[in-house]
């Protein structure tokens, strides 16, 4: 029997934004928002489900494809676009052929973006680690949308292992203490 893909999961708000709270300060963008531009230049991001929360998709942006770019030019739009197509009743094979899969699995999966700034394109890269990190430490799986061909043994890798060792501890901590809290 598969595993259901939401015991493979994280979510965005109980698992990403929780255990980097007081080092990354999140905000929510909605693709249906077309109002929705207020977004830094650097900084690091997840996909999620508007339904189930689960994260989709992490990424980071710098530079000249900063986040404003990256989320406000392109995958906003892209994501909204499809929401149009399918609302106006563009079938499977439409979508098919006019999005890339990573717009379709947005539009199906009805996503809002989890982003965070970052003082510079090695703390986004740097965060983009630590976030795959955690996925892996927490479900033995990177979110479906990253697929797996990033991976390598570099020494950033061994810092966002670090890191998702030590977020571990302290998710765990607040578990335990959320815990106690409802047991009194």
């Amino acid at each position: 029997m598969p595993i259901p893909l939401d015991v493979l999961a994280l979510q965005a708000i109980k698992d990403v934004v929780t255990v980097t709270t007081g080092e990354l300060e999140w905000s929510c963008s909605d693709p249906l928002d077309p109002d929705a531009r207020a977004l830094p230049w650097g900084g690091v991001y997840a996909w999620s489900s508007r339904l189930t929360h689960q994260v989709l998709y992490t990424g980071k942006a710098s530079g000249k494809n900063s986040l404003r770019s990256r989320l406000g030019a392109q995958e906003l739009r892209w994501v909204r676009e499809g929401h149009e197509a399918v609302e106006a009743g563009a079938g499977e094979a439409h979508t098919a052929n006019h999005w890339e899969s990573f717009s379709r699995v947005m539009v199906a999966r009805d996503a809002v973006v989890w982003w965070a700034p970052t003082s510079d394109a090695a703390a986004a890269r740097q965060w983009e680690r630590n976030l795959l990190q955690w996925a892996i430490r927490e479900t033995t799986a990177v979110p479906i949308v990253n697929g797996g061909a990033w991976w390598n043994r570099s020494a950033f890798w061994a810092a966002a292992r670090s890191w998702a060792q030590a977020a571990a501890g302290r998710a765990a901590a607040c578990r335990r203490a959320d815990d106690l809290a409802q047991a009194a």
